[in-house]
């Protein structure tokens, strides 16, 4: 029994249970159901019910397109929940399901390309919260000589922080909250190789040496745990960012950020994927989760001075 369930009240655990059957019964409903009968209600109680964030998401498309019209960010944020909507459903679609079922919601198109080029290295895989980014760990089906090591942020509530990690556990997967990322690489980095997937779009907590890049029209701080893994330990590192085919249904190419030998400066693989993401959301808006609170700490003086 892990940590997180073991201090669990009687009651939490009922709860934790509860809602795991419920996940489950849910996942195993045909497609059509779960993505139209239930699709539909949902995003009609997140859009029009409950709103949820709007306020924030119409906020930050505000301040990353400028150029665009009042009408065109409203038809981005009505897409932006139905983005949303159709991410609810394959998370808890993923509960419980077999291998071969997860294969078929992501296609990694040139995987085993890829996983020759970093044969027995380990190696870091960075993604975003965009398209269906939780299906990226299925990575891990094959990528059968590595261990997928999935660094996720902790939940606060014990039952839905132990929920999350039971749908997020498949074949190959280990989880790894971020504080412990680093620590966990290295007492492991002897053992079977690792590929560390990241979600590296969130905001880091804060520091006094932040980094700051120009990313949609906005100075941004990002994590650098890939990038202190990649220059210390000469890591490949590669971009993944799932393009929707249909309900549920992604595909994409993981694209080489740094191959682990060229000389790099300080700061420049974080540049290289802020890069990546910016022309990816660019080109297709409603796919990334506005919702964030992205841009919570303000640029010190001398970053606002400089020219754009």
């Amino acid at each position: 029994m892990n940590d997180s369930r073991k201090n669990m009240s009687f009651l939490q655990k009922a709860e934790l249970e509860t809602l795991w059957i419920l996940c489950r019964g849910f996942a195993m409903l045909p497609h059509f159901v779960r993505h139209s009968i239930f699709g539909i209600p949902i995003y009609l109680i997140i859009r029009y019910v409950i709103r949820y964030r709007r306020k924030v998401i119409m906020t930050n498309l505000r301040n990353s397109f400028p150029e665009k019209s009042e009408r065109e960010l409203r038809h981005i944020c009505a897409r932006n929940y139905r983005n949303l909507t159709e991410q609810i459903i394959n998370i808890i679609s993923q509960s419980g399901i077999s291998d071969k079922r997860l294969r078929r919601r992501i296609r990694f198109n040139n995987a085993e390309e890829v996983l020759r080029e970093v044969g027995k290295r380990n190696a870091i895989f960075m993604t975003a919260h965009y398209g269906s980014w939780e299906a990226g760990s299925t990575i891990s089906l094959t990528a059968t000589d590595h261990t997928f090591v999935a660094a996720y942020h902790k939940i606060e509530d014990p039952v839905f922080d132990e929920l999350m990690k039971r749908i997020r556990q498949h074949t190959n997967v280990k989880l790894v909250t971020m504080k412990r990322m680093i620590k966990y690489f290295i007492d492991h980095k002897s053992e079977r190789p690792i590929i560390m997937g990241l979600i590296s779009d969130q905001n880091p907590t804060f520091r006094l040496n932040f980094h700051w890049y120009r990313f949609l029209n906005q100075w941004t701080v990002f994590h650098n745990g890939a990038e202190v893994l990649a220059r210390k330990y000469a890591l490949p590192v590669y971009y993944f960012c799932p393009r929707r085919i249909r309900r549920g249904v992604y595909e994409g190419e993981l694209k080489r950020i740094y191959d682990g030998y060229e000389p790099i400066e300080e700061h420049a693989i974080t540049e290289r994927y802020v890069r990546m993401l910016e022309k990816d959301i660019v080109t297709d808006p409603e796919m990334w989760m506005w919702s964030h609170r992205r841009w919570k700490f303000t640029p010190p003086a001398e970053v606002l001075a400089q020219k754009i």
